[in-house]
């Protein structure tokens, strides 16, 4: 196999895509790709926000966020909810979504989407890159009975995709 050195951006760029989620935190969401697995035990997954995004300043004031799973039919909510300022406008208004009151947490999560994973933080990555990552230990998972991963929406380098087949299935214990 004969591999040469890259430009150091094209390293990210050899990754493959990501779920995009919906975050939400107090009445607002935010789409976002830059989301992660971090832990089984505890449960937790973290999210990367810009600080310059509303989403950022209200998951620092109240320490929560919950992750909602977009459907790839939904590819037209992530994207106003992608394009449109949460200091301008109500998204839940604007895409027609219904807020939903979390169990474990304050903030709302979004009725239409599949999954729901309600999170409090447990830290702040405080490096000064382009996002701020923010760990969420999982207090609450909301799953629609019909919901399969295959129905996901991924992301990534400005591509909409959805997931591929499966290549090998190993039974979980």
């Amino acid at each position: 196999m004969a591999k040469t050195e890259r430009e150091l951006l094209e390293g990210l760029y050899a990754l493959p895509s990501f779920p995009v989620v919906l975050v939400s935190v107090d009445k607002n969401i935010m789409a976002a790709a830059a989301f992660h697995f971090y832990s089984f035990k505890p449960p937790c997954v973290m999210v990367g926000i810009k600080p310059e995004n509303l989403t950022f300043g209200l998951i620092s004031k109240k320490h929560e966020f919950c992750i909602n799973l977009p459907t790839k039919e939904q590819i037209g909510i992530v994207r106003t909810c992608g394009s449109v300022s949460g200091r301008k406008e109500d998204k839940f208004l604007k895409t027609g979504l219904t807020p939903q009151k979390g169990k474990e947490i304050d903030s709302f999560f979004i009725k239409e989407c599949p999954v729901n994973i309600e999170c409090r933080v447990v830290h702040e990555v405080q490096f000064e890159g382009s996002h701020r990552w923010f760990i969420g230990e999982i207090q609450s998972v909301h799953i629609d009975k019909d919901y399969t991963r295959d129905k996901a929406l991924m992301y990534w380098l400005t591509d909409y995709r959805s997931v591929g087949e499966v290549l090998l299935k190993i039974k979980r214990k």
